[in-house]
């Protein structure tokens, strides 16, 4: 057994920084076992923490790029477009029209040369349109960028949280003694100490509220949720609430989007026969079977990993 040098929790397998030598678990280390084993020997003993990593000259950060100058120079963008199709349209015209003056009037050498300083300051103005296609193709890129990163931030910020589902609601109710209530159901202490936070938040659309928990621990939290997940048909009954039979959910709070993609991983899951789809850390896990790899879906692209 070895002591996490972050957290002082014994572990029996981790990783050792190749800088500050300390042994850490692989939560603390912020890389999964399965990516510690691919680094193979040479790469394992170059390896560094956090801390090693924190203290090592830090490159320049890329100067932040703000949402709404994105949105407001794709707008800009769009509207120098909106003249593109009437301008290739011209060109088209100019070119049948130069066609039949080269055919019938070759001496009119003089409307040639108008024709064809016309036609170069369009094709002049059409090559400046393809480079802002290309701008504004770039700005998409940076805007799905910034939106993933702000996806990613939302969620770290509810690694410690729990939600909780099929409550029922009652006046001047007690939510400590509810989550105590649940401790003992699922054989896990649950003290108000753990507890950073606790409150009920409405659903969309429904009359009914969750119950969202958040502890001042991650591994607690992930101690309780595992524990009330072997805990089959946990019901509201229960947990004090006799006149109710109401299935009771406790799981990971993501956020609204990856809650859209939880979704939508699911109907693809069922549609291509994979057999378990569950939620650990805050991140959506995909398995086909007990003889495949697993999967972790972070974005809409890594649906395309559902094959």
């Amino acid at each position: 057994m070895k002591t996490c040098a972050a957290c002082n929790v014994q572990f029996n397998d981790g990783v050792q920084c190749g800088g500050c030598k300390k042994h850490l678990d692989f939560a603390c280390a912020h890389i999964s076992e399965a990516g510690w084993r691919k680094l193979g020997a040479i790469r394992m003993a170059q390896w560094k923490c956090p801390t090693c990593r924190s203290s090592s000259p830090a490159a320049p950060a890329p100067e932040p790029v703000s949402l709404e100058t994105v949105l407001s120079e794709i707008r800009d963008m769009k509207r120098q477009l909106i003249n593109l199709p009437t301008l290739i349209d011209d060109i088209r015209l100019i070119k049948d029209d130069l066609s039949e003056l080269r055919m019938t009037c070759e001496s009119t050498n003089g409307k040639f040369e108008e024709i064809d300083s016309r036609l170069a300051e369009v094709e002049a103005k059409v090559s400046e349109f393809d480079k802002l296609q290309d701008t504004v193709s770039c700005l998409q890129s940076d805007l799905a960028r910034v939106k993933f990163e702000l996806s990613a931030h939302d969620q770290r910020s509810r690694l410690n949280n729990v939600e909780i589902k099929g409550v029922p609601v009652k006046k001047d109710e007690n939510l400590f003694c509810i989550i105590e209530s649940i401790g003992r159901k699922v054989n896990y202490s649950c003290s108000k100490n753990h507890i950073n936070y606790i409150s009920r938040v409405p659903i969309f659309k429904s009359n009914e509220k969750l119950i969202i928990v958040s502890f001042l621990n991650r591994y607690v939290k992930e101690d309780f949720i595992a524990a009330a997940r072997a805990v089959k048909d946990l019901s509201a009954a229960d947990i004090g609430f006799q006149d109710t039979s109401q299935r009771v959910y406790i799981n990971d709070h993501l956020s609204v989007e990856h809650k859209k993609l939880l979704s939508r991983v699911k109907v693809l899951a069922r549609e291509k026969h994979y057999e378990y789809v569950w939620v650990k850390h805050g991140k959506i896990h995909l398995l086909k079977n007990n003889h495949s790899k697993v999967y972790i879906i972070k974005n809409e692209l890594d649906l395309n990993k559902i094959v």
